[in-house]
């Protein structure tokens, strides 16, 4: 198989493209309405909701349903990656636009904010589940169960990416891996799209083949540092420099070198101060190790640089509790609750600090409100807090 075959293929793909998949749900839309009514604070409620709202065709529901979800939660990154892909779900066509670059003038906005919001679910979760990926897929084309020869060189070519949207990520690594080992020449397997290592990188990270992934994601920082771009005719990534630099940091802090982890995320913070996640993940890895001056620097440099998202402030006030820093920490979790009312977290940890001061009225108040607005699966917490008020004097 060379690389004009897969070029071949990939033209193919774009033909009469049959309707994308339909979301397997753990309930009915019914009831996960009534859930997200029931728990109406509850992110994963207002997502799932959301799920259902797709698979009915609802898309303006279902947009409403998302931006509550990441409102409520702003690092819920299945949901920004079903904002980025409801473009795509809205108007199927849009994979042929872009192929043929005649996108529409009023879709262009729209294109630009979901590859913003496929960004952010990057940003977020490098290995976000893709599994919602496929409402924004179409189908295989009519063309690929024509013949059993259709059907082979579908399985050869693209199976990988159905194996990816169902969470068959072992599957996935070993087809991609079988097609780009069976590339007649080094030439020609260089010279593969970018989606195809991207696609065999995150199948790799997701099986927990740490160093294949990274080996992959090195080839991508390479190509795109060299302005080399030899992508996909329908399968584009909306991906920068500076993300696949961040993508491998966290590949090394997941394999457990913590070291090259920020050394990478330090070279993408100098790249881009503002690339946010990149201080939260260094805080996290300070943390573990119990460095709380450079931990809780990074948790205000995260702030700063993205002072719209209020779980930045709720995670600086967190690192101040877990230092002991009681009085600070009790400061920055009341300036988390001003921004975000509608987080549960909040008065919860609120009351714990209340509590560490010894101001028993407040904890009370902080608790008794986590009461109100808690969603039903914070069971634990709930039990907690319930204990912890009846012991306040």
């Amino acid at each position: 198989m060379n690389r004009r075959l897969l070029i071949a293929a990939l033209v193919l793909a774009a033909v009469s493209p049959l309707p994308a998949q339909r979301i397997r749900l753990p309930a009915s839309l019914s009831d996960l309405e009534q859930r997200a009514v029931k728990d109406s604070n509850d992110a994963a409620s207002h997502y799932n909701v959301a799920l259902a709202y797709l698979n009915a065709k609802r898309y303006d529901d279902a947009e409403q349903a998302l931006r509550t979800a990441v409102a409520i939660e702003p690092k819920l990154a299945p949901a920004w990656l079903a904002l980025g892909r409801l473009p795509f779900v809205r108007r199927q066509r849009l994979w042929d636009d872009i192929y043929t670059g005649n996108v529409p003038d009023e879709w262009r906005p729209r294109l630009r904010e979901s590859d913003s919001h496929y960004r952010r679910a990057v940003l977020v979760d490098p290995l976000v589940d893709l599994r919602i990926e496929a409402v924004g897929r179409p189908g295989r084309s009519a063309f690929w169960i024509s013949s059993e020869n259709a059907q082979r060189l579908y399985d050869y070519f693209f199976r990988f990416l159905d194996d990816l949207l169902e969470g068959k990520y072992e599957s996935a690594y070993g087809r991609l891996n079988q097609l780009i080992d069976e590339m007649p020449t080094a030439k020609e397997r260089e010279g593969l799209p970018n989606f195809i290592f991207y696609y065999r990188g995150l199948a790799a990270a997701h099986i927990g083949r740490f160093n294949e992934a990274m080996a992959d994601f090195n080839r991508l920082l390479a190509r795109s540092l060299e302005h080399q771009n030899p992508d996909s005719l329908v399968y584009y990534l909306p991906l920068e420099t500076n993300e696949y630099r961040y993508m491998l940091a966290v590949l090394h802090q997941r394999s457990g070198d913590p070291n090259e982890a920020i050394r990478l995320f330090r070279e993408t913070l100098d790249n881009d101060i503002g690339y946010y996640m990149a201080h939260v993940q260094l805080a996290s890895l300070y943390e573990n190790s119990q460095m709380w001056p450079q931990a809780i620097e990074a948790r205000r440099h995260a702030f700063n640089a993205n002072p719209y998202d209020p779980s930045l402030i709720l995670d600086l006030g967190m690192t101040l509790a877990k230092a002991g820093r009681w009085v600070e920490a009790e400061e920055s979790l009341r300036q988390a609750q001003d921004a975000n009312p509608r987080d549960a977290r909040v008065p919860y940890y609120l009351g714990i600090v209340a509590q560490q001061i010894a101001k028993p009225a407040d904890a009370r108040a902080a608790f008794t409100r986590f009461l109100a607005i808690a969603p039903s699966r914070y069971d634990r917490q709930i039990a907690d807090a319930k204990q912890r008020l009846a012991t306040l004097p």
